[in-house]
């Protein structure tokens, strides 16, 4: 595999992870736990939210930003329920401005007619074809189905 491949592979798997529950253990030792909102590809530094500290459930923080070589180890340890990833993956096949994700409800709108949601897609003909058909495999390969 070519060094631009793998590149292009390691930037697709973070991406996949993006909205799923992770573990972070930073080289001073301390623990993270929470949703992965962001990953900067330059520098591999990451944005959690509803963040919890190592065995201290207790102690909770809204957001933090962790610097890429501060980190010494990255895991996923819940599999995705966020469907952002989806949503982005979706873009990547519908015309800009086709695709809405809405984060607060979980649901996405595909050229305001089909509606998928962690329950299933909605709708009919090609279009609700095509989407479940993206939606089918985009679970499959995040062991969601």
């Amino acid at each position: 595999m070519s060094e631009v491949a793998a590149t292009r592979a390691f930037n697709r798997e973070m991406a996949s992870v993006i909205g799923a529950t992770v573990e972070v253990v930073t080289n001073t030792g301390k623990t993270y736990k929470g949703t992965l909102k962001g990953v900067d590809q330059n520098t591999l530094s990451i944005v959690l939210a509803d963040v919890t500290t190592g065995d201290d459930e207790e102690t909770k923080i809204p957001r933090i930003f962790i610097y890429g070589n501060s980190i010494v180890s990255f895991s996923v340890t819940e599999k995705e329920v966020s469907l952002e990833g989806l949503a982005r993956e979706l873009e990547k096949v519908f015309p800009p401005g086709g695709v809405r994700f809405f984060p607060d409800t979980g649901v996405i709108v595909v050229m305001n007619k089909i509606r998928v949601t962690p329950e299933g897609v909605d709708g009919s003909g090609p279009l609700y074809e095509r989407v479940a058909a993206i939606a089918k495999q985009w679970m499959e390969e995040h062991g969601l189905e």
